[in-house]
């Protein structure tokens, strides 16, 4: 259920641009509940059916991408970056992957799909520059939500969860 809420929810995505990364940061919050609650295995398979059936039917690729390629498995791999001690380092390796991830999402949609990486097709390096700032500043906005996510998710949310399903 979760994955085809997942690949309905991209469609959403479809429909305004801005969503092609909202959609895809709110997923993710889906996978890291289940492996909260669930654990890893069923977490990465709710990932990967989602990841395939969006790649195959969301008319929107740069959602089923940023999907696919990083918000749909990140609140796994989260977990065990954060078992790191260093705090700098922990958060190093956060940005390092995001990156990673965002670069080749953007070579993807443009080099497979076609998707021009600006509307106007005008490409400058101060607009990069904006980009991965304003990329940067998503992604950390994120990691402040998720954690106090977690937070509420593991006091009042998970418990229901757990309730109804006994």
């Amino acid at each position: 259920m979760a994955a085809a809420l997942s690949v309905a929810l991209m469609f959403a995505g479809s429909l305004f641009y801005v969503f092609a990364y909202a959609i895809p940061m709110l997923l993710g919050i889906i996978v890291f509940m289940i492996h909260k609650t669930f654990g890893r295995s069923y977490a990465f398979y709710v990932y990967l059916a989602a990841s395939i059936l969006s790649m195959l039917f969301v008319p929107d690729k740069e959602t089923a991408l940023m999907y696919a390629l990083f918000f749909g498995y990140y609140p796994i791999v989260k977990h065990y970056i954060e078992r790191i001690k260093i705090k700098a380092l922990s958060l190093l390796l956060k940005l390092l992957l995001f990156n990673l991830s965002v670069f080749v999402i953007e070579i993807l949609c443009v080099k497979l799909f076609n998707i021009p990486f600006f509307d106007d097709g005008v490409f400058s390096k101060s607009m990069l520059i904006f980009f991965a700032v304003a990329m940067n500043l998503c992604f950390v906005m994120y990691e402040g939500f998720l954690k106090n996510y977690k937070i509420i998710y593991e006091r009042k949310i998970e418990p229901r969860i757990l309730k109804a399903l006994k």
